[in-house]
C-alpha cells in the first residue's frame, strides 16, 4: 500500500501559543472556504460571486468589497 497520498496531505504544524494555533486555524478555513467553487454558486467561489454582484449592483453594498480579500486587486 502507498503511503505517498497521506504522507502528502497530512503535516504538522507546532504552534507555540493557543493564539497562535487559533490564527493559523482561521486562515486556513478562510483559505480553503473561499478557493472552493459551490454548485449553488453556478461552480464561482464565494468571493467571485460577491465581486460579481458588486460590479451589478455595487448600490446593496455600503462598502467596496475588494479590500476584504486578500487576492490581488484587478
Amino acid at each position: 500500500m502507498s503511503r505517498a497520498p497521506k504522507e502528502a496531505t497530512v503535516r504538522a504544524f507546532h504552534c507555540s501559543s493557543l493564539n497562535q494555533l487559533r490564527s493559523h486555524l482561521k486562515d486556513y478555513l478562510w483559505v480553503y472556504n473561499s478557493a472552493r467553487p459551490l454548485r449553488a454558486l453556478k461552480g464561482k467561489t464565494s468571493i467571485r460571486f460577491i465581486l460579481e454582484q458588486w460590479q451589478k449592483e455595487s448600490e446593496r453594498f455600503y462598502y467596496d468589497p475588494n479590500h476584504y480579500f486578500t487576492e490581488p486587486n484587478t
